[in-house]
């Protein structure tokens, strides 16, 4: 009787060929993932601002965040566990990415506390901030993953950081939803592209 053809190595390799392909999927899934989510949050940005630029007579919190991440969440969930992955947060190993993602959200932090509670600068500064922060994270996935979609990315946050500056407050969701989707969303999509396109090679 005949084994079925595979396109796996034989012999020990074929474990080893099995882990890389296994990393290879699961890093199509967080790609996805990440892009998924961006598209959420530019969602929910933009109709933010057309909520409140408008005044449209709905409930943003109620209606477009807390519903939208209510059910974001529990797609997310179902979808890793279609695909067998799992997040690990904080991983055993701290590496340069993730040292980097932490770096990145604690700015964030700093900076949403600062205008928020302290109100030490405006809506639109606060918007132009963010969008260099996540233009510098979008900078360090082009050279961690050694790829163009985050580097072009990188460089619509930093344009859209600085409409932001000669923008009024009112733009501030704005030009966040709009990276959101454009410099954020677009360029994941295209990294997972490339992942697959590898791993059939």
């Amino acid at each position: 009787m005949s084994s079925a053809p595979t396109s796996l190595p034989s012999g020990p390799n074929t474990e080893l060929a099995l882990s890389v392909e296994r990393a290879y999927r699961e890093v199509i899934v967080l790609d996805r993932l990440g892009a998924i989510w961006s598209v959420i949050f530019a969602k929910c940005l933009l109709a933010q601002w057309a909520i409140d630029e408008f005044s449209i007579p709905i409930s943003g919190l109620r209606y477009i965040w807390l519903l939208t991440l209510t059910m974001a969440v529990i797609a997310t969930g179902l979808y890793l566990r279609a695909h067998q992955s799992k997040i690990n947060f904080l991983p055993n190993q701290l590496r340069v990415g993730t040292a980097v993602f932490v770096g990145i959200v604690v700015s964030l932090g700093f900076i949403l506390y600062a205008h928020f509670a302290l109100k030490l600068f405006s809506a639109i500064t606060a918007s132009a901030l963010c969008c260099i922060l996540f233009g510098a994270w979008s900078l360090a996935r082009a050279a961690l993953r050694n790829t163009y979609p985050p580097l072009v990315g990188a460089l619509i946050w930093w344009v859209l950081a600085g409409y932001a500056l000669i923008s009024k407050d009112n733009y501030a969701l704005l030009w966040l939803g709009t990276g959101m989707f454009f410099a954020q969303a677009l360029p994941s999509f295209a990294m997972a592209r490339q992942t697959e396109k590898s791993l059939r090679v």
